[in-house]
């Protein structure tokens, strides 16, 4: 597996994401396959609020996006669900804009969330959870080294439709490390 980590980097979730966040968390081309994401649209004042509980959770890092060239604003990825006991968390990523998907800028922000979970979170396992139907997404996460754990039947409803989720799940003596890490 071959990614380019130097595409992105990753700093933490800040209130000065609020707006940019705020650009693609109600737009359904962006948040059409992120199970997450239905109902009433978010509010500024919804997305400050989710802002500030991230920043303060035991359980959840998250992570803006930002293109190395020049800093722009790329999206979001985070560990959530963190259960420090048994050493797992489940991924989620999203890259706000059409026009930024499929130029690897995804593949490096998961690739270095999953060094910061492998190292500095000593996490054991990542999971995620993704529509079936969903294939770019499924092929993405495989290249990363993921594996399909299983499907979870008609697990979720969006718009007016069950859908099957698959589980994916990666191991920490599975993840590929950039060389000279030693972890």
């Amino acid at each position: 597996m071959s990614v380019d980590r130097a595409l992105v980097r990753l700093r933490p979730l800040g209130e000065e994401d609020v707006d940019a966040i705020l650009g693609w968390v109600n737009d359904p081309e962006v948040v059409g396959n992120l199970a997450a994401f239905s109902g009433e649209p978010f509010t500024r004042a919804d997305e400050l609020a989710y802002v500030r509980r991230m920043r303060s959770s035991d359980v959840d890092r998250v992570f803006t996006v930002l293109a190395a060239d020049d800093g722009r604003y790329l999206g979001q990825v985070g560990l959530h669900q963190i259960h420090r006991g048994s050493r797992v968390g489940r991924l989620a990523a999203v890259i706000a804009r059409r026009a930024e998907m499929g130029r690897g800028f995804g593949s490096a922000a998961i690739a270095r969330l999953l060094d910061h979970a492998f190292g500095a979170e000593a996490l054991h396992k990542v999971w995620l959870m993704v529509f079936e139907h969903n294939a770019r997404a499924r092929r993405t996460y495989r290249r990363l080294g993921f594996v399909e754990e299983g499907l979870l039947r008609e697990e979720y409803r969006h718009r007016d439709a069950w859908h099957t989720m698959v589980r994916m799940g990666l191991l920490a003596r599975e993840w590929a490390r950039p060389e000279g890490d030693g972890g």
